[in-house]
């Protein structure tokens, strides 16, 4: 199981993405069952906000496209209380979003990795376990 967030996940159909080979590779063992990819349950609404606001793709490439990552059988997960609370804590130590600290408390959570392709995500947490930069 590894954790791979938002960042990451939206190469894996948009082709001229710095790292999309590398990020695909993550898409093709998850396809194959080689690697199961969990989430928090955030992502669908980062991914969905991503493809509204900050593409020029049409409502309907916009909503297509959706399609495609709610198809990709992800593990969902909802946090409870306690990552809630921990992710605060990771927030706040590392000056990074609740939303970021969100995968990072999850991999935690799984005892997995967690991979972003945002450098400035994985500069401010490097020093943390099971997270890798893309």
């Amino acid at each position: 199981m590894i954790v791979l967030d938002a960042s990451l996940i939206l190469k894996w159909i948009f082709e001229d993405e710095e790292g999309g080979d590398r990020a695909r590779y993550y898409r093709d063992r998850h396809i194959s069952g080689d690697e199961v990819v969990a989430i928090p349950d955030l992502f669908f609404y980062e991914i969905a906000n991503v493809l509204a606001t900050k593409t020029r793709l049409t409502i309907e490439g916009a909503v297509e496209a959706f399609s495609l990552f709610w198809n990709f059988d992800f593990e969902v997960i909802s946090p409870g209380v306690e990552e809630f609370l921990n992710g605060i804590t990771l927030s706040k130590r590392n000056r990074i979003t609740l939303y970021d600290a969100a995968y990072i408390e999850l991999a935690r959570v799984l005892n997995c990795y967690f991979v972003t392709s945002d450098r400035r995500l994985y500069q401010k947490v490097e020093a943390l376990k099971r997270v890798k930069l893309l």
